[in-house]
């Protein structure tokens, strides 16, 4: 398979070495050169994930005459913000399995002072690598990436000192430049300011509330960069039924374990029942990835990231809605960025049309929260409460209120022990 040469460069953070090293290695100021003392525990890491397509170039400043062997580059699924002194391997793995890749030198490269040397891989697990600063040849095909990655490097053998350099990238250090430029990359400078790669219908703009972010923020374009743990983007949309909305990951940070939180705010209050956590054993999410939310015809409102692997949210009763003479609840998605996502932006919402707003879906004896909180029961009166006799719900509403609620009654409230259907001449 042919390597894909993007068209468009990274944008990127910069980037240098891990603070986590094996005890033989001494970082400059910058982190940006390694030197190794003696040999034996000579680990290295990059300081975050390095993206696909994106090139690791390491310069070549020393040799030593007194040792020999090669030095090895490789990959690892482990971040190395999890290793301690005493769980630091001492080098790399001599073979590849889940968490390293390791490729192994083709014979013996020609490795000189002054000379570079570089390392990419393709989200497919085509890795590259380049010994002697002429072409990339490929050294080892894995199963597809789909997980953080990070580069490593042994400083072993004859190699003592080598320095990191970014190439091929464009290094804004400022979280808003980035999620400035990743905006107009994604969007192919605004002509593509509402389409979606992985959502096919039609997506409108939409308004969002933004609190605790930072001041630079382009609100115009619904850009919210991190300015604290409390920081968040809120939907100014109720939800309804058959509702899409879309968002795009502008920037990380990924130091911290967790992604974000998603919560739906109830007339503007939060509960633990609707609000999720979503790390990294829910899914897992990169840069400029498409967060989508949808809202079902049974209130069940689901996540999915660049529209695969759907998983349930939390369920929201949008019944409490469907009679006029009950007072409307509002319902707002929130996205709390209190993870590695420090920048979101949103892409468009499909909003449904009345008919689809207002289609119920079937009925299957669940019950709603209308009848409960409100007393009015949106589906009719047909069932009979029991032992109190009172006729104030449907029986599908009735059924549900069985030994878990007691009558909607306000007179009454005796706990409901069962309920007749009866029919109207």
């Amino acid at each position: 398979m042919a390597l894909n040469n993007h068209s468009q460069v990274s944008i990127v953070e910069p980037l240098r070495f891990h603070e986590v090293h094996g005890d033989q290695i001494r970082l400059s100021e910058n982190n940006t050169r390694a030197t190794r003392d003696r040999l034996n525990n000579t680990l290295l890491f990059t300081n975050r994930p390095i993206l696909s397509h994106e090139i690791v170039q390491f310069y070549v400043e020393e040799l030593s005459n007194d040792f020999y062997g090669l030095i090895r580059i490789g990959l690892t699924t482990i971040n190395p913000d999890v290793f301690t002194r005493e769980t630091l391997p001492k080098s790399m793995p001599q073979n590849d399995n889940r968490d390293w890749f390791v490729p192994a030198p083709r014979g013996v490269p020609i490795i000189k002072k002054n000379k570079t040397i570089r390392l990419k891989y393709t989200a497919e697990g085509e890795i590259y690598i380049d010994y002697d600063n002429t072409d990339f040849a490929k050294y080892l095909t894995v199963s597809p990436i789909t997980k953080d990655i990070w580069c490593a490097l042994d400083l072993n053998g004859m190699v003592s000192q080598i320095r990191l350099v970014q190439t091929e990238a464009r290094v804004l250090p400022n979280p808003v430049d980035r999620a400035r430029e990743r905006y107009m990359q994604y969007t192919n400078h605004r002509q593509q300011e509402n389409s979606s790669i992985y959502y096919s219908g039609e997506l409108l703009p939409g308004f969002v509330t933004m609190k605790n972010c930072d001041e630079n923020c382009e609100i115009s374009n619904n850009i919210a960069v991190r300015k604290s743990s409390s920081s968040s983007i809120t939907i100014d949309e109720n939800l309804k039924r058959c509702m899409y909305i879309v968002m795009q990951i502008l920037d990380m940070d990924h130091t911290l374990s967790n992604y974000l939180t998603i919560r739906c705010l109830t007339d503007g209050k939060s509960s633990n029942e609707h609000t999720k956590l979503i790390d990294t054993t829910f899914d897992h999410l990169t840069l400029g990835d498409e967060i989508g939310i949808r809202i079902l015809p049974d209130g069940h409102i689901t996540f999915s990231c660049d529209n695969r692997n759907v998983k349930p949210l939390f369920h929201i009763d949008l019944t409490v809605n469907d009679n006029p003479q009950v007072q409307q609840t509002s319902y707002h998605l929130e996205f709390i960025m209190n993870g590695r996502v420090t920048s979101l932006r949103l892409v468009g919402l499909y909003r449904p049309t009345d008919i689809e707003a207002r289609t119920l879906p079937p009925a299957i004896g669940g019950g709603c929260q209308a009848t409960v909180l409100n007393r009015v029961c949106p589906n009719g009166l047909s069932g009979l409460l029991l032992p109190c006799r009172h006729l104030c719900v449907c029986f599908e509403c009735g059924q549900a209120l069985i030994d878990r609620h007691s009558c909607p009654n306000v007179k009454c409230r005796k706990m409901v022990k069962g309920c007749i259907k009866v029919y109207k001449d």
